[in-house]
């Protein structure tokens, strides 16, 4: 280093130092890492020109010392002040004497805060004159008996005293040198083992032995610049002094000279190992550190000097073997901006190294204090990046290495720091497609995946970028001209919000799910494209509502088919031939109006305006197939939307999202106002007639119990098969009817969102396509009843048990009221409800579940379990006929019996015992009640107050016994310990026996 304009320095330390020469925790932010910067190490004044001046206009007042120790800071009132010499050398600034000004230490010096009898000075300056009487520094007063000292020059010879004035044991001295009013750096060992030396530019020019002891003295300060005894001062100019108050090693005094040589833009005479300091290699001439190991075996391992990178613990130095770094930045304000070539955040300051041999590995770490890491997410790690390119445009794999953090320090093991490379710090935040390639994610051929949720996708002009996995990101970008694909069948899932100027086309089957809470946060002027198919036959509904907006809003006249926006005609049919397709506006309408009143559809027009999750219906087009593919067009929709509702309306409703709905979800949300059941239409795809009373269709239903598919004929009538029952999901574009308890305000919003694909049978929409599907994986008890006509078209009513929600009451989103009136009917009867989906907490074997029956078609009649799941073994279920006393077990087989005409709610029952085998002590004892409470898990006797119990046993389903009760019968008893599945209790009175099933779960 060098220093500005000549100063004179005065250091006092008001400060008990330690005697080990280096702490090697803290010994790494001194000057090029040698010493530490708090007053823990033998560092004891260090004036930089770039940290402490204060001036007023360019007269110093004041220079702080960077040692950290506070007692050597410096100041000067009045005329005697320095001058600052702003940018003077290499940026920096220096500090300029004329032989009347000074800075100097407030407190006088002793042997127990400054030096005994070893030292190492570094400072770097010049000389206006190379022959006058005057000291760079000295302590004051400049008396026979002691004094610290330099001179440059004096009379032409430059020399260091340390401790008794001017003998050869304290003195070191060399004449005859030239180029003195230039810049140099220079260094002073004493010490009494190891002698004098005096370098200038890392070159030894005088080595001698002998030292003498600093002796104390009651008037002594440190001044830089001038005397206090009022001869001349110094004229010259000075950059930066360092004083320790031991002597540094041989590997430490190379290190400060190659941190002081770049810094100032200096030329070592030998030792000169960071040359990245010249023009030809980039001038990283900034905050310059080292390590290293010297040719006499002494070493220091651990730097970090002025900036804020650390490198320590090499694991293989060797002699005369070193590692420098730095920076090409003087005082930066660190930011992160895109590297374009590899779409990191990358840190706006690079450093370079350079090696003499090899240390090995290092570890490296970085004061991340000041580092502007607003954006970088925290599932994603900063990194250490190092390149033989200076724009790192393809650093190699294991050129990359993840920081942990720990605090205010982020540190990598294990650094291979290769020779000239130049490394930074980066964070991956976004990936790529360039109109090329896809950068930084995690899947095929550095696309995103499902591991790549905290970046951002960013997707450039070019060709089309196409996703062909599933895939989630943070938030996406489309820019201008660009267009983003997602292949048929998958999902893009976006955290955040979505950013497009350009196309996203979701294909096929493909679905956009965003995850965040509240409003929508998507914007631009570009387009999002998905597609739905509905029926295309003339006079079969759709009921739609649209996945996307345009200014808010969807108007049905912004549909497309393949070749462009479709037209409409006033007239009843469409018209398939037109190109694009003809579809007919007379069939176009909203519900929102009191349940069952038909004059509460409402007409609308294709320019009709239809806020999100605003279902509408529409006939099919006409065209040949059981299909017509039409095209949403338009921003995403995307966050909450809300509706205000009144009490006793039904609302055509829809899932407004490029995704499929989780009609769970959406029930729990909505469930203080709604009924709690979804209803949804079905047309058969034989359907011929436009006019309603020739209408052949129904409802599917779905709640949180279970689902109901359509009535429709069996797959053997003319191919009418019905839809399967619909599943959790709720296909995209699929509208759907829910019936309003209470006035308040209906909600849908992301977290109802789902991704289900109606070709795996995950989710239904309502088009009159033939598909099968699955149950819901869940552990309750479900049945699912049929009731098919002479001519053969079926209804099917649920019965589910859910400890949990539901009770003998009707209960919102678990029971379902029956939604239609079909000509052949099949219901359960509960208070003035016709039911369509039972629900109950608990199998209880002695329950007796009357069914309605309403018929037109006279004839015989199948009762049926079409379905069951989760039921144990062991469980019969009977259609009891309650007018001619006869039970029949459906699980066994069907139960065919000829009806007539009318409605009939007392015949039928389904029981779950054959009420045929009672005893006739049993029916002595039909006043006694045995239940399980699933809730305690608990067999339960009640009514027992006239009986006296004398055993109680319980079996398994295969007749062993489990529990046996004699001496004391209880009338609660725990089931716990015992495995679920279905029991028999028998209980013995003085009356008689009694024996009922029950199902423990």
């Amino acid at each position: 280093m060098f220093f500005p304009k000549s100063l004179s320095i005065v250091f006092i330390i008001f400060y008990v130092i330690l005697s080990t020469p280096f702490n090697t925790v803290n010994a790494q932010t001194g000057p090029g890492g040698i010493g530490a910067n708090d007053g823990t190490s033998d560092l004891i004044i260090w004036y930089r020109p770039d940290n402490g001046v204060v001036t007023s206009g360019t007269s110093i007042n004041s220079w702080s010392n960077s040692a950290g120790v506070s007692a050597f800071n410096l100041s000067e009132t009045g005329s005697n002040r320095p001058t600052l010499v702003s940018n003077a050398i290499n940026g920096y600034n220096e500090i300029s004497f004329n032989g009347t000004n000074r800075l100097r230490t407030g407190l006088t010096l002793t042997t127990a805060n400054f030096i005994t009898n070893q030292a190492t000075s570094v400072v770097v300056a010049k000389s206006d004159y190379n022959s006058q009487s005057s000291s760079l520094y000295t302590t004051d007063p400049l008396v026979s008996s002691t004094r610290f000292s330099t001179h440059i020059p004096w009379n032409g010879t430059v020399y260091f005293d340390i401790g008794t004035c001017c003998n050869s044991t304290a003195r070191i001295q060399v004449g005859g040198l030239t180029g003195l009013n230039d810049y140099s750096i220079w260094s002073y060992n004493a010490n009494p083992s190891t002698g004098k030396q005096l370098y200038r530019n890392s070159d030894l020019l005088q080595d001698r032995a002998g030292s003498s002891n600093y002796t104390s003295h009651a008037s002594q300060r440190f001044n830089v610049g001038g005397y206090t005894s009022g001869t001349n001062g110094y004229v010259g100019d000075l950059t930066e002094l360092v004083v320790f108050k031991s002597t540094i090693n041989t590997a430490q005094r190379i290190i400060i000279d190659n941190y002081l040589a770049a810094k100032y833009d200096r030329a070592l005479t030998s030792n000169d190992v960071y040359t990245h300091d010249n023009a030809s290699n980039g001038n990283f001439d900034h905050d310059v550190a080292g390590i290293g190991q010297a040719a006499d075996g002494t070493n220091h391992t651990d730097s970090r000097g002025t900036g804020i990178v650390r490198v320590s613990n090499p694991n293989s130095l060797s002699d005369n073997e070193f590692l420098f770094w730095g920076e090409e930045t003087k005082d930066p304000t660190y930011n992160f901006s895109t590297n374009t070539s590899t779409y990191t955040e990358q840190l706006n300051s690079r450093w370079r190294v350079r090696r003499q041999g090899n240390v090995g590995t290092v570890d490296v770490s970085f004061d991340i204090s000041g580092l502007d890491l607003t954006n970088k997410q925290d599932c994603v790690p900063l990194q250490l990046v190092l390149d033989n390119d200076y724009n790192f445009s393809s650093p190699e794999a294991n050129d990359v290495y993840d920081l942990t953090i720990v605090g205010t320090t982020a540190t990598a093991t294990n650094v291979q720091l290769k020779q000239n490379r130049y490394f930074t710090l980066r964070y991956t935040d976004q990936i790529v497609w360039d109109g090329a390639s896809f950068s930084n994610g995690s899947g095929t051929a550095n696309a995103p995946d499902t591991t790549n949720a905290c970046l951002k996708l960013t997707v450039k002009s070019g060709n089309e970028a196409v996703l062909v996995s599933n895939a989630n990101v943070r938030e996406i970008e489309v820019e201008n001209g660009a267009t983003l694909k997602v292949s048929d069948g998958f999902l893009l899932e976006v955290e955040s919000g979505i950013i497009n100027n350009g196309t996203i086309d979701l294909l096929g089957e493909a679905q956009l799910i965003q995850n965040h809470t509240g409003t929508t946060l998507n914007s631009g002027s570009g387009s999002l494209k998905i597609r739905q198919q509905g029926t295309s036959n003339l006079y079969n509904y759709n009921y739609w509502t649209a996945p996307v907006n345009r200014g808010g809003t969807w108007q049905i006249g912004y549909l497309e088919d393949a070749n462009g926006a479709v037209n409409f005609t006033s007239g009843y049919n469409a018209n398939p031939a037109t190109t694009p397709i003809t579809l007919s506006n007379y069939w176009l309408y909203d519900y929102n109006a009191v349940s069952g009143e038909y004059s509460g559809w409402n007409f609308l027009t294709p320019s009709t305006g239809l806020t999100p999750g605003r279902g509408y219906s529409m006939k099919g087009s006409g065209t040949s197939g059981p299909e017509q593919e039409y095209v949403f067009i338009g921003e995403a929709n995307d966050g909450d939307y809300s509706y205000p509702v009144v009490a006793g309306n039904d609302f055509l409703l829809g899932n407004p999202y490029t995704s499929a709905l989780n009609a769970d979800q959406f029930i729990n949300d909505n469930l203080s106002i709604i009924e709690g059941t979804l209803y949804f239409w079905e047309h058969f795809a034989t359907n011929s007639s436009h006019l309603y009373a020739n209408y052949e269709g129904g409802y599917a239903t779905y709640n949180l119990m279970l689902g109901l598919p359509a009535v429709a004929g069996l797959a053997s009538n003319n191919g009418t098969a019905s839809k399967p029952k619909p599943t959790a999901n709720i296909g995209v574009g699929q509208a759907f009817f829910v019936t309003m308890e209470n006035a308040g305000t209906l909600v849908f919003n992301n977290q109802q969102r789902s991704f289900a694909k109606e070709s795996s049978n995950e989710a239904v929409f309502y088009k009159t396509s033939n598909s099968n599907t699955t149950s819901s994986v869940d552990d309750r008890i479900k049945f699912w009843f049929s009731f098919t006509s002479p001519s053969q078209y079926k209804r099917v009513i649920g019965l589910g048990y859910d400890s949990n929600n539901a009770t003998y009451n009707f209960d919102n989103g678990y029971d379902a009221q029956a939604y239609d009136d079909q000509p052949n009917e099949l219901y359960w009867i509960q208070e003035d409800y016709k039911l369509s989906i039972k629900a109950l907490a608990e199998v209880n074997i002695q329950d007796e579940l009357p069914l309605g029956v309403k018929v037109t078609d006279v004839g015989l009649f199948t009762f049926s379990i079409s379905e069951m799941v989760n039921v144990p073994d062991g469980l019969s279920v009977y259609i009891k006929d309650n007018m001619l006393n006869t039970y029949h077990n459906l699980i066994e087989s069907d139960f065919v019996t000829h009806l007539d005409a009318g409605v009939n709610e007392e015949r039928f029952s389904v029981v779950f015992q054959d009420g045929n085998t009672l005893s006739a002590e049993e029916e002595a004892l039909n006043g006694i009640s045995i239940i399980y409470d699933g809730a305690s898990k608990h067999i339960k006797i009640r009514n027992i107050e006239n009986a006296q119990l004398k055993e109680l046993f319980v079996f398994n389903t295969l007749g062993q016994q489990v529990l046996t009760q004699k001496k004391e019968v209880l009338i609660e008893t725990n089931m716990s310990p015992f495995s679920d599945g279905l029991y028999i209790v028998k209980i013995i009175t003085e009356e008689g026996t009694k024996t009922v099933k029950f199902i423990k779960h």
